[in-house]
């Protein structure tokens, strides 16, 4: 009788215990940080959806009126403000949360184990570092475009007035920033570091997790 309860708690604990939570925590991690980059991409998708190639042409009224439009929608999607702070608030507690499940774990285990947890929860730190960074560069990218898109369309760079948007957009952000504004690859990039970084987190958590059940069954062997 003892022993398929003695079974069953162990199988509980498998898949109850601190391993698959941690596990679970990172793929919360993970998933918001997808979450926040596609909300930004979304938004930016969404404003500059009415602009033409040549960014309302040479008449400078069409330019004007392809301006006030891009700003009404910038007015628009910064009420949907609020929706960011969803990613965020999934980021910072499930790697919060990691780290306090290696926190934990750090009260009972002993020499390698003890050392190489201690290096997982150092590896979320700077995970939630990254990801703050992450998030702001988001925030910064966003404000950006939707600030200087529609100055970009009232620029006259040519006399036939065809500039290109992206190309109006890199002189008017010189201009006006002094160096160009966050482009929205380089939060992207920094998001896909922080990505590798998750799946290094998840790759130690599982390894940590094998090695910490490899000792529990070496001690229950000795025994």
């Amino acid at each position: 009788m003892d022993e398929p309860m003695s079974a069953a708690t162990s199988r509980i604990r498998r898949i109850c215990g601190q391993g698959p939570i941690l596990l679970m925590l990172q793929l919360v991690a993970l998933l918001s940080v997808a979450l926040a980059s596609g909300f930004f991409h979304y938004r930016v998708d969404l404003l500059l959806e009415p602009i033409t190639a040549a960014c309302g042409g040479p008449d400078e009224q069409a330019r004007l009126q392809m301006a006030e439009q891009v700003m009404a929608r910038a007015g628009a999607l910064d009420d949907w403000q609020p929706l960011s702070w969803v990613p965020v608030a999934g980021i910072v507690l499930a790697l919060l949360g990691a780290m306090a499940v290696c926190a934990s774990r750090a009260l009972w285990l002993r020499d390698r184990l003890r050392t190489a947890n201690l290096a997982l929860m150092l590896l979320h730190g700077g995970a939630l570092g990254l990801a703050g960074w992450t998030l702001h560069l988001y925030e910064n990218a966003w404000s950006s475009v939707a600030r200087l898109s529609p100055t970009a369309c009232l620029m006259d760079l040519v006399a036939e007035g065809d500039t290109p948007l992206a190309q109006a957009q890199h002189v008017v952000f010189h201009i006006l920033a002094r160096e160009n504004a966050t482009l929205p690859r380089n939060p992207d990039d920094l998001a896909l570091v922080l990505v590798v970084l998750l799946l290094a987190t998840m790759v130690g958590g599982i390894v940590l997790w094998r090695g910490i059940a490899r000792a529990r069954a070496a001690r229950s062997a000795a025994a």
